[in-house]
């Protein structure tokens, strides 16, 4: 599972930015779709632990106005300099701060919320995890929507947590130097946490090696637990899909995907719907 952007109130990717694009940069599975939503819905949009942009920039490049919110400086820096780089700077406006303070950041004026690839994995309580969608329903238009994107935590995948020390990838950097990523977790299956930690080691062409480590904890959130969050922070109507083609949610899905809608349908009123 990719690591999602950080939401908490540590900054594990403080140190490792550039290793961490290395890893997501080319992963781009629910771009689309977020692009349908973004088009279907309207903006401005707001996304949620933006980290270095890889959505922002896509958004921006279609022509909607956006802003990122990330409580790291250094994952904005890296977002700035990707939004510079490809003269996209005039459609984003970056802020510093956690996922609480998204009202603030435009209190009822989004059309689209988002908290992409698994985001709201990185508040690691479930009250910190409402704030958050409390958050996002006051930022939202009442016309608007949230999308949220996090894993499906069946037993399979939580199984596949607990396999020990890992390596999980290798890259070449420009110039020869090679970059290894390990990774060991460990399910808190009572709070609902997956204790993490990361390291990369940067080798060089003469052998010599840099190591950095990071730690951080997700906490995984069932499709029954977050639609009672949704309706206990006032979201009216939502639909849930499987993956990112839209894809009828069951319980083997890889994805626990949430459109949730600010306002009640004029069809549907009062409810979730499926």
């Amino acid at each position: 599972m990719p690591a999602a952007n950080d939401l908490s109130d540590a900054e594990p990717y403080g140190t490792i930015g550039a290793y961490y694009d290395l890893e997501h940069d080319p992963f781009d599975d629910d771009v689309q779709m977020i692009l349908d939503f973004a088009l279907s819905v309207g903006d401005p949009i707001l996304e949620i632990g933006c980290g270095s942009g890889r959505l922002l920039a896509p958004l921006a490049a279609a022509g909607h106005r956006v802003t990122g919110l990330d409580r790291s400086p250094a994952m904005l820096d890296r977002a700035r300099e990707r939004l510079v780089r490809e003269g996209l700077s005039a459609r984003v406006r970056l802020v510093a701060g956690d996922a609480a303070e998204a009202a603030t950041v435009g209190s009822g004026t989004f059309g689209l919320v988002v908290i992409g690839l698994n985001g709201l994995m990185h508040l690691d309580t479930p009250d910190s995890q409402r704030r958050a969608l409390a958050a996002a329903r006051m930022a939202l238009d009442p016309r608007g929507l949230l999308l949220i994107d996090v894993v499906n935590p069946t037993p399979e995948t939580l199984r596949g947590f607990e396999v020990g020390l890992v390596h999980e990838g290798s890259w070449s950097l420009p110039g020869g130097d090679a970059v290894d990523k390990f990774a060991s977790r460990t399910l808190h299956h009572d709070a609902q946490q997956i204790e993490t930690h990361l390291w990369y080691d940067r080798t060089g062409p003469d052998g010599a090696m840099r190591r950095l480590k990071t730690d951080f904890t997700l906490r995984w959130v069932t499709r029954a637990e977050l639609e009672l969050m949704l309706e206990l922070t006032g979201f009216a109507d939502w639909q849930v899909y499987g993956g990112y083609e839209l894809d009828p949610f069951d319980g083997h899905s890889e994805r626990l995907i949430v459109a949730a809608e600010a306002s009640p349908s004029p069809v549907r009123p009062g409810g979730p719907i499926d």
